[in-house]
């Protein structure tokens, strides 16, 4: 597939303060790319780059080999050919469902217009609601709808600024999928900015987290998720904690945990004694009634089909490790821990 989107060495500004430093990564033609990340950490700033309303101080942005935003020259958004699908929806509360579709939509005739509506309207699977109101529509109703408004003008770039966070969860998870399944259907290429992990793995072919202005690293969900670039990467996409070690050789290290072995290297020699931290998920953790490291039931969290424990080593060390099945064990009560990842994350110098 060819390049469609190329972000730069970009750098941008706030009233003389700067908001973006140095990012950069492309996506192609089709492709559904995430910014993720905590709020403040600058990923709007680059979605409000991309659309043309923040000129930036340094760096560029392309589509289709175009530049379209420099230090030099910035192309108007409304030349850019693409859409944009906002946070609180931004429908016009006094017109119709078929109206505020059919609103920006140029140059063409009132049947051309018509079509158009009708053909969205089906996309997005509301066909019959074209002459209803905005308040008349439940959330997820009016999130469809400010889709087929972005997807009308058959835009090349489609941008949503943290599109379902105003959806109860479910709400959230089947939205997504549907909009994964619409872009794709379309052939649409689509950045999207939010908080949410689980978001964000659900809808995109990549991904990049951003921390104070920076992308910490820019892969697949699979990528980032079993090799994170950095400590606050696999934290941000799923929750664990550090524990110091040293190294062993290639497949084992020595922690408060114990001495751990692992059917994967996680480094390229044999190099021993070299400190590191492993990265431990509560899936990683398995708790044992005998054996093990000692440690202490601090809480527990019943989540249906599984439980999730807060445990603390006698270092003082808090780890979280789930349980399947109905059994409970009780706060304050003693537990062993065994290490047991799939895949190692390890970090050196973190």
């Amino acid at each position: 597939m060819r390049e469609l989107l190329a972000v730069d060495q970009l750098q941008c500004a706030y009233q003389g303060q700067p908001v973006l430093h140095s990012v950069s990564f492309s996506i192609e033609q089709g492709e559904i790319a995430c910014l993720l990340g905590p709020s403040g950490c600058g990923k709007t700033t680059v979605l409000r780059a991309i659309a043309g309303f923040i000129e930036p101080e340094s760096g560029q942005i392309r589509i289709d080999g175009e530049v379209i935003s420099s230090a030099e020259a910035v192309v108007p958004p409304e030349r850019r050919g693409m859409g944009m699908v906002f946070q609180d929806y931004a429908l016009f509360p006094h017109l119709t469902i078929a109206d505020n579709i059919a609103f920006g939509l140029k140059g063409l005739s009132r049947a051309e217009k018509q079509a158009l509506v009708a053909e969205v309207l089906e996309l997005v699977e509301l066909p019959d609601l074209g002459k209803r109101y905005p308040h008349e529509l439940s959330g997820g109703q009016q999130q469809r709808v400010a889709l087929a408004r972005a997807l009308a003008p058959k835009p090349r770039l489609l941008l949503m600024d943290e599109p379902f966070s105003n959806l109860d969860a479910d709400l959230r998870r089947q939205l997504s999928a549907e909009m994964r399944r619409i872009l794709k259907r379309q052939k649409i290429a689509a950045i999207m900015v939010t908080h949410d992990q689980q978001e964000a793995f659900t809808i995109s072919d990549r991904l990049g987290v951003l921390s104070a202005g920076r992308v910490q690293q820019w892969g697949t969900p699979e990528e980032l998720f079993y090799q994170p670039a950095t400590p606050e990467v696999a934290a941000f996409v799923g929750k664990g904690v550090l524990v110091d070690g040293v190294s062993l050789g290639p497949d084992r290290l020595n922690c408060e945990l114990g001495e751990l072995e692992f059917a994967e290297p996680f480094m390229v020699d044999g190099e021993s004694n070299q400190p590191l931290k492993l990265f431990l998920r509560p899936g990683d953790i398995q708790l044992t009634r005998e054996g093990g490291v000692e440690a202490e039931v601090l809480s527990c969290e019943f989540q249906g089909s599984q439980t999730l424990y807060r445990l603390q080593l006698n270092s003082g060390l808090v780890l979280e490790a789930c349980e399947s099945g109905m059994h409970r064990y009780p706060i304050g009560g003693r537990l062993g821990v065994h290490v047991a990842p799939h895949r190692p994350i390890v970090f050196f110098n973190a």
